[in-house]
């Protein structure tokens, strides 16, 4: 008869062996959430670009008068064609205190949001500008600042694939951001250079 410990041990080996040929998509994610001073994003031309640039033009951060927070999500996958990538990028007056609240709709504030693929950057995927909602400035100290977004984004395909962005992406979340200097940025932050693709701006560094 086998012992209590034999018998843990067999299922144990079994439970391991399952696990490692269990089919596996995400392996890896990252996130980014900063903030920006005296800068500016989602301009009234952003998406005045090349098709594969609309997923990403208005995430673009320049320098300006205004407050831009954004939050980048990264997922890798063994599979480097399945690796994807979610991006909300929110343009604020340059001047906000704890317990401020803008509107969307009045123009006080803008939240642009696009998703994909980051294999095909600018092919599949989706992107918006928020047309309603709000964001409040939860806090703000020293280097940091929450904000709590809470708005709804009607979607669009880069290629006008039917069917693949019909709904609109609901916002309600609050990003925990820390201070940056727009000189830092990344193409994957939001600030690509003149040799940058939509490929490094849909693919986080590290």
């Amino acid at each position: 008869m086998q012992s209590d410990s034999m018998v843990y041990k067999r299922s144990l080996t079994v439970a391991v062996l399952c696990a490692l040929f269990v089919p596996s998509t995400a392996v890896a994610a990252g996130k980014t959430s900063i903030y920006v001073a005296d800068a500016v994003a989602i301009l009234p031309q952003c998406l005045e670009v090349t098709t594969r640039e609309l997923q990403f033009a208005c995430h673009r951060i320049a320098p300006g008068e205004g407050v831009v927070v954004a939050e980048h999500h990264y997922h890798r996958s063994w599979n480097v064609d399945s690796a994807t990538y979610r991006k909300l990028t929110i343009r604020l007056p340059p001047t906000v205190v704890a317990g401020d609240v803008f509107q969307i709709r009045e123009g006080q504030a803008s939240v642009f949001f696009s998703e994909g693929s980051a294999a095909f950057a600018g092919k599949r995927g989706c992107y918006g500008r928020a047309e309603y909602g709000s964001v409040k400035i939860v806090s703000l100290s020293e280097g940091r600042i929450s904000v709590e977004v809470n708005a709804s984004v009607p979607q669009k395909s880069p290629l006008d694939w039917q069917g693949d962005c019909s709904q609109p992406a609901v916002i309600s979340q609050t990003i925990k951001a820390k201070h940056r200097l727009i000189g830092e940025l990344s193409a994957w932050e939001g600030r690509p250079s003149a040799v940058d693709s939509p490929f490094s701006e849909a693919n986080r560094e590290h």
